[in-house]
């Protein structure tokens, strides 16, 4: 009796439950157990393998970045001295492509490998569980991620989409794509595709990355292609370099600024101050989709963190310098009141009831920052006049002081610059006029070109953009070329663009460039007579300079002539013994928007410490008022020994960016990152890093083993993280098939639901993440619709190629029953294009912000509950239809 009861308990336990769905599972060690066991245990397996591919994702983005983040040296004219070259390094990788080309696969290659690998595995039939996956990520990563970043902004802050021509034709390939699908599957040949249509759905996947291309160098609205974007920054601000000659992610200049900004404080230690300007740097910084989207998987593993986290002293202070704007503006009145009061009591120290700054910063450190020749100053250094200095802005007829340049011994060259380095015009006026001259041989054609450059003035909302090469006729030694500007009635601040002067290429053998080859116009502000302040509230000098100058602006206008008065007042340096003594008036002519004070400094070679004075503004007349640096302290530094430390602290931040860096150098390196919570950082750890870690510590030991990117410039990492998605995806594949069937799911339903889910979660914190911390929208959903639309055309494109082709070599048709699918597909049509609507409405009407993401509170919280009902819809209506509920022929 006991041997029967044997024999019927091991037959029942030989056909267990869905023992045939997988490639590889179930095993057979699972034939006893329960069926709701099993359930819970796949379901648990299943999100652990999702986590698996979220970190080995991070490793392949790492790769992507690593490739497309490399860079090929120019060689451009300098802008600051003739005859002179200066080499910079410009991105190899356009944006779009990447996004389009290897973000996409990056971001979507379990989807993608899904498909490909169900389809082979299927012996080349098709399958439910890759396309619904596919068409799943689609609608979650539209609606869900778009609701999310919507409302993850605060308000009344924006993002706007910049590239929008780009964006525009991603949607509607993006839209296409599942059209496509649909007419493909029940339209031209119900449930077969041709061999020629998957020929046709894998070649719109170049289509549509050259046609993206295109809309990026705006070679719809103009026959000239714009130069890169990188290009132009870095023509303007070529990289500072290292004692070893390695370039710098900063230049000295911003670090001074920062340190300035800091304020004056003895307590914080030179890597104290380092952090926190990388810190700076860090948010600062140009982000890419794939580095959002790297660390959008390391939130969910707790692995090392790509912004720079400050322990919570560090973090006070630099939430505090970031305030101090605004408490610099509410103590300007009570400045300028103590000011008045003290030049009618004669009291010389103004500072005793004044607040002290937040923070202090021992200048000596960085002193030499001071010194080091800016790009910019090179272009627009002002021109000295009559004790004081005026930028030289041509306005109301004044002429421009030309430059002295030397001519070439050639007596056939001519030489070409723009006649000023700097012009202002008023709003209103709507029009400025760039001169350029020429020099030397005049007997001769000579064409060149000039391009505007975005400042914080931007083409097509303040002035009209200009890419055009002009010609100067024989004879002729000057050409005026005039850009409009735009009027829109608003008050704004003061905005400035650049006008880049250069030669067309075969020009050089007849033209040179001469010192002035880049032009700085500021479109004035022309409601008010303006504010007058110091540029900057801290000013440093070596003690050797011999003088300092300081540099008074005129701000938010510069209607009529207007004065203010200035004087030094000693702090701890003294008037006569360590600096002139100075007072005098500073007149502002109507137009002009700068002036530099001159102010001799004593070199007694006697070896002191740093020592200050003050220069205050008052007694403003024509209507100006005094702005928020009515007063600067000069800080006189005693030249020695100064520059190992400025250069040391200078280190100290690059080794800081250093290790935002998602490039490894060696197997060491990335096994001790995996083995560490947070990368090793433990003093900004959270509680999340440490059970994220715990958590993932197997897969992070595991993909350790991966090649470092640093190998190979990361086409290796590239191809072996690729294997192992592949590899997990076989298993997801094979997971999500029992699962659903435990719990009796229908494949399509497991696909659009708990496997689309997994897949993009790692996509939806880093469109969060991109949302907060981008100025623009682009990169937390600009990728969004190019994405779905290259999941079409290569997830579906690629497999459909291969096993139509498989089957044409048999003279079989390929068969892909529409059913489920092509009502999943009609339906996330629908919801696409309620949702673009909606994205498009939001960019035009100012009830939302004007702006695809964030705005007012309530609007854009209903928009994104509205999005999120969406999603909700397709799922349920997809649900319904599959059991039979919504009657449906394809």
């Amino acid at each position: 009796m006991s041997d029967e009861f044997s024999n019927l308990t091991t037959v029942s336990c030989q056909k267990f439950k869905c023992s045939a769905r997988g490639l590889i599972l179930p095993f057979g060690i699972e034939a006893c157990m329960s069926i709701q066991l099993r359930a819970v245990l796949y379901f648990i397996f299943l999100l652990y393998l999702f986590l698996g591919i979220a970190i080995i994702a991070d490793i392949f983005m790492s790769s992507i970045e690593t490739i497309t983040s490399r860079r090929r040296k120019i060689r451009y004219p300098d802008p600051g001295e003739n005859d002179k070259y200066l080499t910079v390094e410009v991105r190899i990788w356009n944006d779009t492509v990447a996004n389009l080309t290897l973000m996409a696969l990056g971001s979507s290659s379990p989807e993608i490998l899904l498909s490909i690998i169900e389809i082979i595995g299927n012996r080349f039939e098709a399958g439910e569980l890759g396309p619904g996956t596919i068409v799943g990520s689609a609608a979650y990563n539209l609606l869900m991620i778009c609701a999310l970043c919507i409302s993850a902004i605060k308000a009344p802050d924006a993002r706007r989409i910049k590239l929008y021509s780009v964006f525009m034709v991603t949607s509607f390939f993006g839209f296409f794509a599942y059209i496509w699908m649909f007419i493909v599957l029940s339209v031209i040949s119900k449930d077969v595709v041709d061999l020629w249509e998957a020929v046709i759905t894998f070649l719109m996947f170049p289509l549509v990355v050259i046609i993206a291309f295109l809309a990026e160098k705006n070679f719809y609205a103009s026959k000239k292609i714009d130069m890169e974007e990188e290009e132009q920054t870095l023509i303007l601000t070529p990289p500072d370099h290292d004692g070893t000659g390695s370039p710098r992610s900063f230049r000295k200049d911003e670090l001074l600024q920062f340190l300035r900004d800091l304020g004056q404080t003895t307590n914080l230690s030179l890597e104290d101050k380092a952090q926190l300007f990388a810190a700076k740097l860090s948010e600062s910084m140009h982000r890419s989709r794939m580095q959002y989207r790297i660390q959008g998987s390391r939130m969910l593993t707790g692995g090392k963190s790509l912004f720079v986290n400050l322990p919570d002293k560090l973090q006070e202070i630099y939430t505090e310098v970031n305030k101090r704007d605004s408490l610099v503006g509410h103590r300007t009145s009570l400045i300028a009141r103590t000011i008045e009061e003290e030049d009618n009591n004669n009291n010389n120290n103004i500072d005793s009831d004044l607040p002290i700054p937040l923070i202090e910063f021992s200048t000596t450190a960085y002193a030499v920052l001071e010194c080091e020749q800016r790009i910019y100053e090179r272009a627009i250094k002002p021109l000295p006049f009559d004790g004081c200095f005026s930028a030289d802005h041509p306005f109301g007829g004044r002429k421009p002081t030309l430059s002295k340049i030397e001519i070439n011994d050639d007596p056939r060259m001519a030489i070409l610059e723009f006649a000023s380095s700097s012009y202002a015009v008023l709003e209103r006026e709507q029009r400025v006029t760039i001169e350029v001259v020429r020099y030397g041989f005049t007997n001769s054609v000579i064409h060149f070109r000039l391009d505007t450059i975005d400042g914080t003035a931007t083409a097509g909302e303040d002035y009209v953009k200009l890419s055009e090469e002009f010609k100067m006729e024989r004879g002729q030694q000057e050409k005026r070329i005039t850009i409009h500007v735009i009027d829109d009635n608003q008050w704004e601040p003061d905005e400035t663009f650049f006008v880049k002067l250069s030669l067309p290429e075969g020009e050089e053998s007849r033209a040179k460039l001469g010192s002035k080859t880049i032009a700085l116009v500021t479109i004035i502000n022309d409601d008010e007579p303006g504010f007058i302040e110091f540029e900057e509230s801290i000013t440093l000098v070596k003690e050797s300079v011999g003088k300092v100058e300081i540099k008074v602006v005129r701000v938010n206008g510069a209607d009529g002539r207007v004065s203010v008065h200035y004087r030094t007042k000693d702090i701890d340096a003294v008037a006569s013994r360590d600096y002139e003594s100075s007072q005098s008036e500073i007149i502002f002519e109507h137009g002009e928007i700068s002036k530099i004070i001159a102010i001799p400094i004593i070199d007694d070679l006697e070896a002191e410490k740093d020592e200050s004075f003050a220069v205050e503004l008052y007694d403003t007349t024509g209507g100006a008022q005094l702005g928020k640096h009515s007063r600067t302290v000069v800080t006189i530094i005693n030249d020695d020994d100064y520059k190992t430390m400025a250069n040391r602290m200078a280190s100290l931040v690059q080794i800081d960016i250093d290790k935002l860096s998602v490039t490894k150098t060696s197997w060491g390196q990335q096994f001790r990152d995996s083995m560490n919570v947070n990368g090793g950082d433990l003093e900004t750890a959270k509680a999340g890093h440490y059970i994220g870690h715990a958590l993932a510590f197997f897969w992070k030991v595991l993909f350790a083993f991966v090649p470092p990117t640093a190998i190979a410039s990361g086409w290796l990492t590239f191809f072996v993280s690729l294997l192992f998605i592949a590899i997990l995806t076989a298993i997801v594949g094979d997971v999500a098939a029992v699962f659903g069937c435990l719990v009796g799911l229908k494949d399509s339903i497991t696909a659009i639901s708990f496997v689309a889910l997994g897949t993009s979660l790692p996509d939806t914190f880093a469109s969060m993440i991109a949302a907060k911390n981008s100025k623009t929208a682009d990169d937390a959903i600009g990728n969004v619709t190019g994405s779905n639309g290259v999941n079409v055309f290569l997830g579906l494109g690629l497999p459909w190629l291969i096993a139509a082709t498989y089957w044409e070599s048999k003279n079989l048709p390929f068969t892909v029953k529409a059913g489920d699918l092509s009502f999943s597909v009609l339906v996330f049509s629908v919801c696409c294009v309620i949702s673009m609507t909606v994205l498009i409405l939001r960019r035009y009407l100012s009830v939302f912000g004007k702006a695809e993401l964030g705005g007012p509170t309530i609007p854009k919280y209903l928009c994104s509950i509205f999005f999120i009902l969406l999603w909700i819809g397709y799922l349920t209506l997809s649900g319904l239809q599959a059991y039979g509920h919504i009657k449906w022929q394809s």
